[in-house]
This record gives structure tokens, C-alpha cells and sequence, in this order.
């Protein structure tokens, strides 16, 4: 089973999943999540500020329990990025999230505000979610399904807020991004 996701990981990271990417049947969408999850280490750069030291791990945290927390676990178990081992972490409420550095708020997690997306932001913490509503309320990222796809939105504003900078690749990957005349404040 890890093989099979190593192997969805490199896909990704070697085609860079076009927005338009229509994945297989053998594929669930909390698969696909989470390997767009262990990509974004990748393809964005926190500041030094984002780690107590240099062998600090990268840390993904999960807010809430989903079919997500598994299969993220799956791809990043014994990997590193950049140097720094992954390391996975589960809260059920959104408390001490300060050591992450990427954090998937799951759609059905009702614990989320716009005052916790935007505290979250600026201490450089990536925020991704999966509904219509994250990116209005301050999110950074969102993976939207839309029929048998993922659509990927950036919310400029807020990666800058973190002081985070995104790669042109992934940037030609999304199918928009939001700068602040086109984010409502929720």
C-alpha cells in the first residue's frame, strides 16, 4: 500500500497534476488530497522563523478526523523534504497549532473561524481546506472538488501574510488565484 502512494506522489510531483486533472476510478479524493498535501512542502518555502532550529521536523497537522488523516499519514510515514523529517500531528480542537507549519481543516470541521484562519497565517502556518467557504474566510489554500477533479485556489493575500513564497509552479497549477480585490472578509 505505501508503494502505491509513493507512486500517486511521484505522479504528482512529476506532472504537477494540471488543474484539469481528472483522476481514475482507482483513486479516492482524501488520496489525492493528501498527496497534494505532501506536495505543497515542495513547492512553497516558509522563513527560517517557521522552525526552532535546523533539525526541526516539517510538521502537517490535521484539524478534525477524516479518511484524509490516514492516507496523508501513508505518503509523508519515513520521508523528508528539504532535509526535515515529516512528521504528522492530530488535533480535534484548534488549540496549540502553533508548531505546524501546514494545517488541513477538513470541510466537515465546524471548529474554524476567520480570526483562526488569519492568527494561523501569520505565524507562517499554511492553511488548506476543502470548502467554497475557506478561501473567503482567509484560507490560504483550497482543494475544491468539482465533479472527478480537484481544483486548486490560492489566496495570495494570506500566503503573504505568512510571509511564504509559492513556486510558479504551483501558481500555473491552480485554477485561480485570489489576490485581496477578489477575497471577501467573512
Amino acid at each position: 500500500m505505501r508503494s502505491f502512494f509513493r507512486m500517486l506522489a511521484l505522479l504528482a510531483l512529476l506532472c504537477l497534476l494540471p488543474s484539469d486533472y481528472t483522476h481514475s476510478e482507482s483513486v479516492a479524493e482524501h488520496e489525492l488530497k493528501a498527496v497534494f498535501l505532501y506536495n505543497f512542502a515542495n513547492y512553497i518555502t516558509w522563513p527560517e522563523s517557521a522552525f526552532q532550529n535546523q533539525d526541526s521536523p516539517f510538521n502537517y497537522c490535521l484539524l478534525g478526523r477524516s479518511r484524509i488523516n490516514d492516507s496523508l499519514n501513508a505518503v509523508i510515514n519515513n520521508e523528508t523534504i528539504k532535509g526535515r523529517k515529516l512528521r504528522l500531528l492530530e488535533f480535534q480542537q484548534p488549540t496549540q497549532l502553533s508548531q505546524c507549519h501546514i494545517i488541513f481543516i477538513h470541510q466537515q470541521e465546524v471548529g474554524y473561524s476567520p480570526d483562526l484562519i488569519r492568527q494561523l497565517a501569520a505565524e507562517s502556518i499554511l492553511t488548506v481546506g476543502d470548502d467554497t467557504d475557506f478561501i473567503p474566510a482567509g484560507g490560504a489554500i483550497s482543494l475544491i472538488q468539482e465533479a472527478r477533479k480537484i481544483d486548486l485556489v490560492i489566496n495570495m493575500d494570506t500566503i503573504g501574510l505568512g510571509r511564504l513564497k509559492v513556486s510558479s509552479k504551483l501558481l500555473r497549477l491552480a485554477k485561480r488565484v485570489r489576490p485581496s480585490s477578489e477575497v471577501s472578509e467573512k
